[in-house]
């Protein structure tokens, strides 16, 4: 990088030359398969209590659009306008902690509205004209790209602070700290910014960031609203900057108020991450799905709970006690005994496990109140423990766990966590995941046209028909 060039300078000229013949085809193919698992989130997620919440709020704030002037809101009838509806469909994707992980982190949840709503601008929505008949098409490859760039930016901005486990253990959420560049990228793309005016819209994404873990005490909404925020910030930035709205070229490392020496220590920061693979490292790979509806954190603990009860049949009323040794990050994030809220029960290692072995699974209906409140799993409960392993360290350690039951004494090291990026769900299992969510809020023929229309999406010439498909008839039933 030469001196009078930027970190965003480097980035906005690999985005803007990106073509999606530039990208493998197995790139291509991952971010088809992120983008579906983050609908399937996004549509279930229709039926959260955040979201409920958030459009009553905009509704008072924007009133509701005439029809066919706004974006929809993925499972439900109604729709926002554009910055508004990346912001609902952001918090439906994280609500029910269901969408993606090993990102920003939550990349998909981030990017995709930011894309889709970028779509509706690009057609016309919310420009007065106000019928998608109107605008510019954006062709399916198109919109690929532009995930692919949202994940590209969104992760390496995350590993040039330090990665993950730096970012949270100083207490920011990190898709709050690092998402909005992932959504103003993606939407960028999507719109059409030349190579300044992204360097523009990266500008005024770092002015959105934030969001901390002070959520984690009291299972607050916010860390829902920190990815909804992201998305609808990203959108925005992208808006401004093509717009002519200026943001800084050297964000990244200025001198007075640089996003990464404001958010990271100097023995941890690296601006070279930024940009130094662009092209031979495609950050949408490293990206894991989620089959279980808690905490990633969790995860590799409750695959091991899973397996013994498979293999040695072990159960609620035979089990003693379960020590569950881990890093004190996940100690700290995971470690309450802690069932008040949804979000409370999942960052909840003891429920999880709980849950995994009175039910077998630990998916929607677990987590939610009747699933949660069972007295079986309350008083299980108290019979897990979680230890700090000081030879362990950060949020995607994989714990040992000491389980006792009445004739038996089993030690397990946990193996990486299904649908990590090293360990994935296959293609037909996330697409049976998709379906199942998706399957909440929409008829069974609208399951399929949009799992074909996103697996065959490189073929598509106008994706702006992706987001009539996630309408739903009716209004969820709200899911608590």
């Amino acid at each position: 990088m030469s001196p009078q060039q930027t970190a965003s300078d480097h980035i906005a000229a690999f985005i803007t030359g990106l073509r999606p013949d530039d990208i493998p085809a197995s790139v291509l193919h991952r971010a088809k398969i992120h983008l579906l698992d983050t609908l399937g989130a996004g549509i279930a997620g229709a039926a959260s209590r955040e979201v409920a919440t958030a459009r009553t709020a905009l509704a008072a704030a924007h009133g509701s659009p005439s029809e066919g002037t706004g974006v929809p809101l993925w499972g439900t009838p109604a729709a926002l306008p554009p910055l508004g509806a990346a912001f609902v469909n952001g918090v439906a994707s994280h609500a029910f902690e269901l969408d993606d992980s090993g990102g920003c982190d939550h990349s998909g949840a981030v990017v995709v509205p930011a894309a889709l709503s970028a779509v509706a601008v690009a057609r016309g929505v919310g420009r007065g004209n106000g019928k998608y008949d109107g605008g510019t098409h954006v062709d399916g490859a198109r919109l690929l790209t532009a995930v692919v760039s949202g994940y590209e930016v969104a992760r390496r901005v995350q590993d040039a602070l330090g990665g993950y486990d730096a970012v949270n253990n100083r207490g920011w959420h990190s898709t709050g700290v690092c998402g909005s560049f992932g959504a103003a990228v993606a939407a960028g793309v999507v719109l059409g910014l030349d190579a300044r005016q992204l360097v523009s819209a990266i500008g005024l994404a770092g002015s959105f960031t934030g969001g901390t873990w002070a959520f984690i005490g009291d299972g607050a909404m916010s860390k829902r609203m920190h990815v909804g925020r992201a998305a609808e910030s990203g959108l925005n930035s992208a808006l401004l900057a093509g717009a002519g709205f200026t943001g800084p070229r050297d964000l990244f490392s200025a001198p007075w108020g640089g996003f990464l020496k404001l958010y990271g220590q100097p023995d941890e920061v690296r601006e070279d991450v930024l940009f130094g693979t662009l092209g031979e490292e495609w950050q949408v790979e490293r990206a894991s799905i989620k089959p279980h509806a808690t905490c990633r954190s969790t995860h590799s603990a409750i695959d091991a709970v899973l397996d013994l009860r498979a293999r040695h049949g072990l159960t609620p009323e035979s089990t003693q006690k379960i020590v569950v040794k881990t890093s004190a990050l996940i100690s700290d994030m995971c470690g309450a005994a802690d069932v008040r809220s949804l979000v409370s029960t999942q960052l909840s290692m003891h429920y999880a496990l709980a849950a995994a072995l009175t039910y077998g699974q630990v998916g929607l209906d677990q987590v939610a109140e009747p699933g949660r409140n069972d007295p079986r799993v309350k008083e299980l409960m108290g019979r897990i423990h979680v230890e700090v392993d000081p030879l362990q360290h950060g949020g995607s350690a994989e714990p040992y766990l000491e389980v006792q039951t009445d004739t038996d004494t089993f030690g397990v090291q946990a193996a990486k966590a299904k649908g990590a990026a090293t360990n994935r769900l296959s293609d037909e299992e996330t697409i049976g995941k998709f379906e199942g969510l998706a399957g909440t809020r929409l008829p069974a023929e609208g399951v399929v046209g949009v799992r074909q229309m996103v697996l065959g999406l490189d073929s598509l010439d106008d994706a702006g028909r992706l987001p009539g498909l996630l309408v739903a008839d009716e209004e969820p039933i709200l899911f608590t």
